[in-house]
């Protein structure tokens, strides 16, 4: 049974790593259309096979620079930048969170904890060390394209979920500090 299963996962391995490898083998693709007119950006507005189509073509260096430039933007506005001296959505609920709390409001004057920050983004690529053709000593790693785009994609989506669940709570958190601030003047 233990063999059995080891062949299947070794089967399993090789068939993803033969659909990845497929999945960036480069294709020489038509992006021919006749009558062509640019409608907006990289969208193209043609006909392809008596069909009328539109096409969307972009330079896929431009394309991963822009994904990346997003997910990077988005993490900053999540979490801040300490480089920029940013705090991000997460260091407005933070403090929102202090500021409830303190005794000038009728709060403990405690810091309540608030659940740590927990980034995205992971960078940590395995580099191997050698030798370039101009014998240079380099640390060089590479990836499929489409790893890198699928990765910056799930990327994307956690982050808008976090985007989202930190302005909620930084709504409430302001609306108690608001109601924390009318009950002090009521007194």
């Amino acid at each position: 049974m233990k063999k059995l299963t080891l062949i299947l996962s070794i089967f399993l391995l090789s068939a993803c790593a033969s659909d990845l490898k497929k999945r960036n083998e480069v294709k020489d693709l038509d992006t021919k259309l006749e009558s062509g007119k640019k409608v907006a950006g990289d969208d193209t507005l043609g006909i392809r096979d008596n069909t009328m189509v539109v096409q969307k073509k972009v330079e896929l260096a431009e394309e991963l620079r822009r994904l990346e430039n997003l997910v990077y933007g988005m993490e900053y506005e999540v979490y801040g930048n300490r480089e920029y001296g940013t705090v991000g959505l997460y260091g407005v609920y933070r403090d929102c969170k202090g500021e409830v709390n303190s005794t000038k409001f009728g709060g403990s004057g405690k810091l309540i904890p608030v659940e740590p920050p927990a980034p995205v983004i992971k960078e940590e690529r395995d580099l191997k060390f050698g030798k370039d053709e101009k014998g240079n000593l380099v640390g060089i790693s590479e990836e499929y394209l489409s790893e890198r785009i699928d990765r910056f994609k799930k990327y994307r989506k956690l982050l808008r979920k976090r985007r989202q669940e930190y302005e909620t709570k930084v709504r409430i958190c302001e609306n108690n500090l608001k109601d924390a601030k009318f009950k002090l003047k009521d007194k």
